[in-house]
């Protein structure tokens, strides 16, 4: 019972225990008092006993209410990770991906990460913290993420859990199915009321952000990465175009990820981009698609979700979520590794605070090669046909209306022959 209630209660018992006994039981006024008895005394001394008893009777209700009330929110903490849990749990075991994937013990995961120890975080996202692990029983390392499950319903996000709760279901339901070199895998999860979490590839060498913007290392302790060859930069382009050629056409039904970022993209020790985080991701097809546009396009009205800077304004615009928004975010990527610049940077004049607005705006009146990352224009005049070919396509990845776009496939292959083109020019002649 709400504490409110039980306060109401506890007046009401000591209202009635105040009333005289016919008062009390009929609901009538107290008949008039009978003349005094001859002693005194007594009279009183029933009526001092009669109002210590009803005091008594108010002090004990009160005494329980606050009891109740206080072991009510005692217990109020843990029920929105137990539900979580349970709704997690329930959610795999209707989809059968408990039979999928290994499922862990919150305690070996627990150990895996040394109670998930400070020192061994790999870093934070918006839906969980992330941390090294070394997996029973030969110690292989593995990413765990750890939702931010709350303790409890906040009043300024009342549907937290359930969103936290939907993004860790997203994830194994999505993932499950997925198997392409240039996406990070799933190894398995955890449903416990303590916490969600999810068990990935360990991709060593940090992100694609680390590398791109070289303010930090990988942890704390690293010096910033050196900067990164154009060579590089564009092979890191394929490799992500083809993990979302991958999702739109190679897989049935479609999935967009909704928030390709650089931050989202993962580095190999051998420089390989593996996409990863597909907590927002989607699947476009019935019943979440709302209408079928001309061709095969599928379109799933959604409420628009992602990263400043990377989110298509087109989605934005109609909360009509296609393909084509992962190709927006993919050319903000492009144009990171072009201009070495961050996607947002409040720090610019106002109408070149997001990088896609401004670079469009070099690259209409000629001047690509002010925004072009210094260590990239370092390499000499032999790379720059190919950075005007990448900067291109990128320009037509974040056109405002997304039939002006290409899709992943076409994106793609002008990539690969962006590619050959500079293995050409930088090949010995006659070779």
């Amino acid at each position: 019972m709400p504490p409110r209630l039980l306060l109401l209660a506890a007046a009401a018992v000591a209202a009635v225990a105040l009333l005289p006994p016919a008062a009390a039981r009929h609901g009538q006024h107290a008949p008039p008092p009978s003349p005094p008895l001859a002693k005194g005394g007594s009279s009183v001394l029933t009526t001092a006993l009669i109002s210590a008893a009803a005091v008594l009777v108010v002090l004990l209700v009160y005494l329980c209410v606050a009891i109740a009330v206080r072991r009510f929110r005692r217990r109020e903490p843990a029920a929105a990770p137990s539900s979580a849990a349970a709704r997690a749990a329930t959610f795999l075991r209707r989809h059968g991906l408990h039979q999928h994937r290994p499922s862990f013990t919150y305690e070996q995961l627990r150990a895996a990460t040394a109670g998930f120890d400070p020192s061994r975080k790999l870093g934070d996202g918006g839906f969980g913290t992330v941390f090294l692990a070394h997996l029973p029983p030969n110690g292989r390392p593995a990413a765990v993420k750890r939702l931010h499950v709350p303790p409890s319903p906040s009043p300024s996000f009342p549907s937290a859990s359930a969103t936290i709760t939907k993004s860790f279901c997203n994830e194994v339901l999505i993932l499950s199915a997925l198997r392409h070199p240039n996406l990070v895998r799933l190894h398995g999860f955890c449903a416990d009321p303590r916490a969600l979490l999810l068990v990935y590839d360990f991709v060593p060498n940090g992100t694609l952000s680390h590398h791109i913007h070289r303010r930090c290392g990988v942890t704390a302790a690293a010096p910033p990465p050196p900067p990164l060859p154009w060579r590089t930069r564009i092979a890191m382009a394929v490799q992500i175009a083809s993990a979302l050629e991958y999702l739109h056409f190679g897989v049935k039904p479609p999935v967009v990820h909704r928030d390709v970022t650089s931050s989202n993209i993962f580095v190999e020790n051998d420089m390989r981009a593996r996409l990863g985080d597909f907590g927002l991701s989607r699947l476009l097809a019935p019943p979440d698609a709302c209408a079928t546009a001309p061709g095969r396009e599928l379109v799933c009205c959604t409420a628009p979700q992602g990263t400043p800077g990377y989110l298509d304004p087109d989605y934005h615009r109609s909360f009509q979520l296609t393909e084509k928004s992962d190709v927006y975010s993919f050319g903000v990527v492009v144009l990171e590794l072009v201009t070495g610049l961050r996607p947002v940077d409040v720090g610019r004049e106002r109408r070149d605070v997001t990088l896609a607005d401004w670079v469009v705006a070099k690259i209409q009146v000629g001047e690509l090669r002010e925004v072009v990352d210094q260590p990239v224009l370092g390499e000499g005049p032999g790379v720059m046909a190919s950075v005007e070919a990448v900067a291109e396509l990128a320009f037509r990845c974040v056109a405002p209306d997304k039939d002006d776009r290409p899709d992943a496939l076409e994106a793609l292959a002008e990539l690969r022959r962006i590619q050959g083109m500079l293995s050409e020019v930088s090949a010995p002649k006659g070779a």
